[in-house]
């Protein structure tokens, strides 16, 4: 990887490998993005606790270090509803994970990045951190 991870702390529960943002509340605090919110990178891959029966799933919850793969980072994203095909630009659904972003209406869509393999939904996809605004086509 050509970027260095940033490291910092959770503001909330984060899942592996979702988009996070920047937390207004704290300096250096994450939070698990919403939905076509405009992202920092994307959560370590890896969850806190060892991947045992009755384990936590998550990769941090409030007050854990996180570490964040920032812009320019290629790592993996959680895929969300719909699947995306390599060279899809990418946004954060509700859960942070990965969606194809809209190509018609009027909202201006934060792509957080770049599909560079293909997925199906919930499957983990190699993708670079982008962050930049598209505004879709007007039909």
């Amino acid at each position: 990887m050509p970027f260095e991870t940033i490291q910092g702390i959770s503001g909330g529960t984060i899942r592996p490998s979702r988009f996070v943002k920047l937390s207004t509340a704290a300096d250096q605090t994450f939070l698990e993005a919403d939905a076509n919110e405009q992202t920092i990178g994307v959560a370590q891959d890896w969850q806190r606790d060892a991947p045992i029966d009755g384990a936590d799933p998550d990769a941090a919850e409030s007050g854990d270090p996180l570490s964040i793969n920032p812009i320019g980072s290629v790592c993996l994203l959680q895929i969300g509803s719909g699947g995306v095909t390599r060279g899809d630009e990418l946004k954060s659904d509700a859960d942070g994970k990965g969606v194809t972003r809209a190509t018609t209406g009027t909202t201006v869509q934060w792509v957080g990045a770049i599909a560079l393999e293909s997925a199906v939904e919930d499957e983990l996809a190699k993708v670079m951190v982008v962050r930049y605004p598209m505004r879709p086509a007007i039909v």
